[in-house]
């Protein structure tokens, strides 16, 4: 058996350990600061175009086309967009802009788009938003379209593109060329 002074020494050694307070673990490393979001454009001047406003906001000018008649951008980034009339537009795809656009415009983006449609495979899809990877410039435009997201070069984007007004539908580039060259072919007979 031990003695006795010896199991006084052990339990005290065990009492004082458990008496003591923990030793403090290192601080974790401060967190690194969040990337500074963009600065919030200026609201547009009395003069200003939609199409010197659209880069402020990291977007290509060339997203409407030619024939916008005035714009309204409100506090909260709601934008609507007069044309002339409703009119196509070529970019990839065949674009077809109602006489009034509307979304809400932020830095990269335009969200909840009504009045823009384009066609794929001869059926017209709605474009519900617009948006651009970031930082500009822009590499590529991206069309949301339901669930579908189509990726195109910004540079499609850089230039106004004209407007066709007319009502008729105007093929895409590789339909209308397989349509000249069947009727160069039947031309023959």
């Amino acid at each position: 058996m031990p003695p006795l002074p010896l199991l006084l020494i052990l339990l005290a050694g065990v009492a004082a350990a458990v008496a003591e307070p923990p030793i403090p673990s290192p601080a974790p490393p401060p967190l690194s600061p969040p990337l500074p979001s963009p600065p919030p454009p200026p609201p547009p001047q009395k003069n200003e175009t939609l199409y010197e406003l659209l880069p402020l906001y990291g977007l290509p000018a060339g997203v409407f086309p030619s024939t916008v008649t005035s714009f309204s951008l409100a506090d909260n980034g709601s934008l609507t967009v007069d044309l002339a009339g409703p009119c196509y537009a070529h970019f990839e795809y065949l674009t077809y802009f109602e006489a009034r656009v509307t979304g809400v415009l932020r830095y990269g983006s335009l969200t909840g788009l009504s009045g823009i449609q384009v066609r794929r495979f001869l059926v017209w899809f709605n474009v519900i938003r617009v948006k651009v990877d970031l930082p500009p410039p822009p590499r590529f435009v991206y069309l949301d379209i339901g669930w579908i997201t189509r990726k195109l070069p910004a540079s499609e984007f850089q230039s106004v593109h004209t407007c066709d007004s007319s009502k008729r539908c105007r093929l895409s580039s590789a339909l209308a060329t397989a349509a000249t060259w069947f009727q160069d072919f039947f031309a023959q007979f």
